[in-house]
């Protein structure tokens, strides 16, 4: 019975050291040491990190492989680039809100009639000329947190590029009625 044991551990101890593998038990196989075989040349490849050694399955034969080299990332590939002598589409116009800025005051008229004066200077930094319509500038009269009045004006000169232009709009009301007055462009 000692025996028996004996042998059936020895035979729990080879399979596990991988002497034998579990169907050669059956076969009447006897436990013995594999023979080495060669292994292939490592290939050198800038990427390769050494892994820990893996059991590999080669031609129905267990050998150990020492270092494990894994295939190399391609590169991505990129778009394909436009031909310079491609044309581009057309560049969007930007709108006068975009390209003009401006500074403003506002002071008391009494003559022809009580309101108070905004006086705009604008400066056109776009490339091309704002007409007379295609700046609006909005004027609104606020007291205690609600709007009390707002009016709507543009120039009456083109503003060529680079140039600035003065806008004079009158905001019905006096000075000391308004809390604020803001002004803004309207597109």
């Amino acid at each position: 019975m000692r025996i028996a044991a004996a042998a059936l551990g020895l035979l729990v101890l080879a399979i596990l050291f991988g002497v034998l593998r579990p169907d050669d038990v059956g076969n009447g196989a006897v436990a013995t040491t594999p023979t080495a075989t060669p292994t292939p040349p490592r290939v050198a490849t800038a990427a390769a990190t050494p892994t820990a050694a893996a059991p590999v399955e080669l031609s129905s034969v267990w050998v150990e492989v020492g270092t494990i080299t894994p295939t190399p990332t391609p590169w991505p590939t990129l778009a394909p680039q436009p031909s310079p002598t491609a044309t581009s589409g057309p560049s969007l116009t930007p709108r006068p809100a975009d390209c003009v800025s401006f500074t403003w005051t506002s002071r008391q008229m009494f003559a022809p009639f009580a309101h108070v004066l905004v006086e705009i200077k604008a400066v056109n930094r776009c490339r091309r000329d704002l007409g007379p319509f295609d700046l609006w500038f909005e004027i609104s009269g606020w007291r205690d947190g609600g709007l009390v009045q707002t009016v709507r004006g543009h120039p009456f000169d083109r503003i060529r590029p680079g140039a600035s232009g003065i806008v004079a709009i009158g905001l019905p009301g006096s000075i000391d009625w308004y809390d604020e007055v803001r002004v803004e462009i309207v597109d």
